[in-house]
C-alpha cells in the first residue's frame, strides 16, 4: 500500500495509476490524515454472445408459449395479442390527448405544435 499526500500525487498520477492497475492500493493524505483510498475497478462481467442468445430464445419461446395459450382460450393468437395491445394504446393515447396533453405543456403552441 502506498500513501502519498494529495499534493505530491498530482505530479505523480499516471504512476500511481498504474499502481493501482497493477492490484497496489493508494491512499491519499492531507495533513497526515486519511483522505482517499484508489483501488482497482473490479472487471465487469459481461455475459457471452452465447449467454445473451439463449436468454433471447428463452424469452421468444415464452412469448410463443403465452401466444399459443390464448390462441388456445380465445382464438386468434398473435392477431388478437397486437389487437389488444393497440387498444389499450389508443387507450393511453386517448386518456392523454383528453387530459390537454401537449397544450397543457406548451399552452403558446397551436394545435400544429407550433
Amino acid at each position: 500500500m502506498h500513501t502519498v499526500p494529495i499534493h505530491q500525487a498530482k505530479s505523480q498520477l499516471s504512476e500511481l495509476i498504474r499502481a493501482v492497475e497493477n492490484g497496489e492500493e493508494v491512499v491519499l493524505t492531507r495533513h497526515g490524515k486519511r483522505v482517499i483510498r484508489l483501488i482497482k475497478e473490479p472487471e465487469s462481467v459481461q455475459p457471452s454472445i452465447e449467454a445473451r442468445r439463449q436468454a433471447i430464445v428463452a424469452e421468444l419461446q415464452a412469448l410463443r408459449a403465452k401466444v399459443a395459450a390464448t390462441a388456445a382460450e380465445q382464438g386468434g393468437g398473435f392477431d388478437l395479442l397486437w389487437q389488444q395491445h393497440e387498444a389499450a394504446q389508443a387507450g393511453r393515447t386517448e386518456a392523454w390527448v383528453t387530459s390537454d396533453g401537449p397544450a397543457a405543456v406548451y399552452p403558446e403552441r397551436d394545435d400544429a405544435g407550433h
